[in-house]
């Protein structure tokens, strides 16, 4: 590997943060972040808050806008309704009595996802973006499930409504719209994932069967993404990674496999063996790729480029896929090269680009977690929690402060630094899923 392009913008851990009580303190980290959310960004704001040299615009996508708010408050909630007693009595740390009691209480982050709704849909506007990160819908996605926790059916219906609406556009015009996450048609398929998984086994006004709709996006996928070694192109090249590139297309098809599997078998058995097949077919290629480089190059038109530990480039968006084929396949080999990736990406995935999920530690450390679900092995529960405390450890701290990283606004803080992606709202999420695991935003349901 190039040691030096490597080391311009990672940073090697050589100061881990000793043995602590991991649930305890993630919790105080994850509160500290909350209330300082809290104080800059006021309930119903429908902008984006940025930083200081940045015009402030309004923004209703979950990436960096007003969405991953009303995100925030929903993903909260669900966190309180079902942490068990054991870990309510661990997650206590940074509460006086008052807040804790009031933390405690779903209905206050219910209240609040509310009020946040009724701030941004009034201002909602039809728009040509289609995926969960980047669209408008993606807040009606978000209401329905705001009103099926308030039992609402008349509004549960309409947001719904809304999510699909985009469907027979993609159907038509499938040729117009990108084929990849970030942006595009798998980006969508993404909330009809989320919407099939929560309601499908619902009763009455609350049931709804996507299949047939993900089965049709499927095929329109895998018809831009081919057979044999897939692929993605964006921008004229063929990206490797998770938010342009083929694995974040894998990571759906296989999610989209998963959760629809009789009804695939029975609707095309042939042209679900020739997915199945093109998706392994891939993988290895990727693996192989791996193992030559220590790291996925960006794009096939890049393979220099190994530099890019992070979520949407490298092998921190390869995990949760791989795993995923584990899960599906049985096979041994993608076991291994998931333990042999968070091996590397503990060594150099402490990059100094610093904040947020797309491009910084905190999305890093979803792929140690997702390893731990399926190994148990200890120690990757430390390599997380050491990447969770990156702002406490002032040996990373200091060097993600003063790196000048070409595209942001201000050196050390983040141009959107309290948005799902790009700041402290996805350090939340993962902070949560520390403690309590649900999914990674957006790329897993």
């Amino acid at each position: 590997m190039q040691e030096q392009n490597i080391r311009y913008s990672q940073f090697h851990i050589t100061h881990p943060i000793p043995d602590e009580n991991h649930i305890q303190n993630v919790f105080e980290s994850f509160i500290n972040e909350y209330k300082n959310f809290r104080i800059n960004v006021p309930i119903g704001c429908i902008t984006d808050k940025c930083s200081l040299k940045q015009k402030e615009r309004s923004d209703f996508s979950v990436f960096c806008g007003a969405g991953g708010y009303l995100y925030l408050y929903l993903r909260i909630y669900e966190f309180v309704q079902t942490l068990s007693p054991d870990l309510q009595q661990q997650c206590t740390k940074g509460l006086t009595d008052q807040e804790l009691s009031e933390f405690y209480n779903p209905e206050t982050f219910l209240s609040l996802a509310l009020q946040q709704y009724q701030a941004l849909q009034p201002q909602l506007k039809a728009d040509d973006d289609i995926s969960f990160f980047m669209s408008n819908s993606t807040i009606y996605l978000l209401g329905a499930d705001l009103f099926y926790y308030l039992k609402d059916q008349e509004n549960f219906k309409k947001c719904v409504t809304e999510v699909l609406s985009h469907f027979g556009n993609i159907v038509a015009q499938s040729e117009k719209y990108e084929q990849e996450l970030l942006y595009g048609i798998p980006g969508y398929l993404y909330s009809l994932l989320w919407l099939h998984k929560k309601y499908s086994n619902e009763k009455d006004q609350f049931q709804l069967d996507l299949s047939s709709h993900i089965h049709t996006i499927c095929q329109i996928i895998r018809k831009f993404t081919g057979n044999g070694i897939m692929k993605c192109d964006f921008h004229n090249r063929s990206y490797f990674g998770a938010a342009h590139g083929i694995l974040g297309v894998i990571q759906m098809l296989l999610l989209s496999y998963e959760s629809c599997k009789e009804y695939f078998h029975l609707k095309d058995e042939q042209g679900l063996l020739q997915m199945l097949e093109s998706i392994q077919n891939t993988l290895d290629y990727l693996i192989k790729l791996y193992y030559q480089y220590g790291n996925l190059p960006s794009s096939a038109q890049n393979e220099k480029n190994l530099k890019l530990y992070q979520f949407c480039h490298g092998i921190p968006g390869a995990i949760a896929p791989i795993l995923k084929a584990y899960q599906i396949f049985n096979k041994q080999d993608y076991l291994n090269a998931a333990i042999h990736m968070c091996e590397n990406l503990y060594k150099y995935g402490m990059i100094k680009k610093g904040y947020g999920l797309c491009h910084g530690i905190p999305g890093n450390s979803y792929g140690f977690i997702q390893l731990y679900r399926i190994t148990g092995s200890e120690k990757l529960r430390q390599y997380a929690f050491q990447f969770l405390q990156y702002k406490k450890n002032p040996h990373i701290y200091n060097e993600i402060k003063n790196f000048p990283f070409k595209d942001r606004y201000n050196i050390g803080i983040s141009d959107n630094p309290f948005s799902l992606m790009m700041g402290s709202i996805g350090d939340m999420c993962a902070m949560m899923d520390f403690i309590n695991y649900k999914r990674m935003p957006g790329y897993e349901i």
